[in-house]
């Protein structure tokens, strides 16, 4: 089998995967590189969330990407969006240390796919990365549901109303009636729609529109998830998921050896 240093004469070399590491502390840095090496991915690091966030932004081999949990954030939110506009796809472990408690609730619920502890060895990075790596699609769908939601939501009402019609099957002149205008407004209409969601053809366009409608179902509004497993935020001790609300795996760090 091959690994991605080796390749059979004449084929490019397969680009190994990148771990990206938002964080300060230098030890906890050099342990996440070694972690990077066994699982054979570069290693790429900035003191810097944002920093970080505009390397990965290049770089289409990401395979995970480690935020420190900085309490001088107010707004994770804004570390949300950096990430949606950026369009960096890939799971992000935040990573806190023993006295992050409740206060980094937010930050977890806004950004986090999987919880890791600073004072973690070697082998449990490697885990750590390997169970973020494993949520790969699932943050991929995430991402598509919440891109195509975005999208839809920002149409005009008009054409929101045209796109509905046309998802359900309804001809042009059929809508032209329902809405009381002429054909050539719909059609007008129904190709600014196709610009705003970038789509060339019908088909695309139902996909944006179902894909989006998930939303709801997938970041569920005011009905927070508690996941089995997990790091509960105000103690030491692991077992139970914090009060999150988006989908999210929280990852058990294992106990000390």
């Amino acid at each position: 089998m091959l690994n991605h240093n080796e390749t059979p004469m004449g084929l490019t070399p397969t680009p190994r995967p990148v771990v990206y590491a938002a964080s300060k502390d230098a030890g906890w840095l050099s342990k996440v590189a070694q972690a990077a090496q066994a699982e054979n991915c570069r290693f790429q690091t900035s003191s810097s969330i944002t920093s970080l966030i505009n390397q990965a932004a290049a770089d289409n081999e990401v395979a995970c990407v480690l935020l420190d949990y900085d309490p001088r954030i107010q707004q994770w939110t804004s570390i949300e969006q950096l990430l949606f506009e950026k369009n960096v796809v890939a799971p992000v472990v935040l990573v806190l240390d023993d006295s992050s408690g409740m206060a980094a609730s937010e930050a977890v619920a806004r950004i986090a796919h999987v919880v890791a502890i600073n004072s973690m060895e070697i082998p449990e990075i490697i885990e750590t990365i390997q169970h973020a790596v494993s949520l790969s699609t699932l943050v991929e769908h995430q991402f598509d549901v919440l891109r195509c939601h975005r999208l839809y939501q920002g149409l005009p009402d008009r054409q929101r109303q045209i796109v509905d019609y046309v998802v359900e099957g309804a001809p042009n002149k059929q809508i032209a009636t329902k809405l009381k205008v002429s054909v050539k407004t719909i059609e007008r209409e129904r190709q600014k729609a196709y610009r705003q969601l970038n789509v060339r053809s019908t088909a695309e366009m139902t996909r944006v529109v179902i894909l989006g409608s998930l939303h709801d179902v997938v970041f569920p509004a005011g009905k927070p998830a508690k996941p089995p497993g997990g790091l509960r935020l105000d103690s030491h001790s692991p077992g139970v998921a914090p009060t999150i609300t988006k989908p999210t795996n929280l990852f058990t760090p294992p106990a000390p050896r």
